[in-house]
């Protein structure tokens, strides 16, 4: 990958806009939270990785809730299905 370079200033609060390239490349959007890493002499951005549970519980949660019966005649249609 070629490297990207774009500028921001800082404002009197302390803070950045993130100039729409860089917030395309990454994705970024409103309420996106991101995490900025130390290394040594430059400091990198990038978006935060979600907690794949929480994200997995709030799928899970969206979904609707299936009967034992629903359960055994959607495993008897795939049998049937796979042969």
């Amino acid at each position: 990958m070629i490297g990207m370079a774009e500028n921001a200033k800082i404002t009197s609060k302390g803070q950045i806009t993130i100039p729409k390239g860089i917030r395309e490349y990454l994705e970024l959007k409103e309420g996106t939270e991101v995490v900025f890493i130390k290394r040594e002499g430059e400091v990198a951005m990038k978006p935060k990785v979600k907690d794949s549970i929480k994200e997995l519980r709030n799928l899970r949660d969206r979904l609707p809730r299936l009967t034992e019966k629903e359960i055994d005649e959607m495993i008897k249609e795939s049998k049937k299905a796979w042969g």
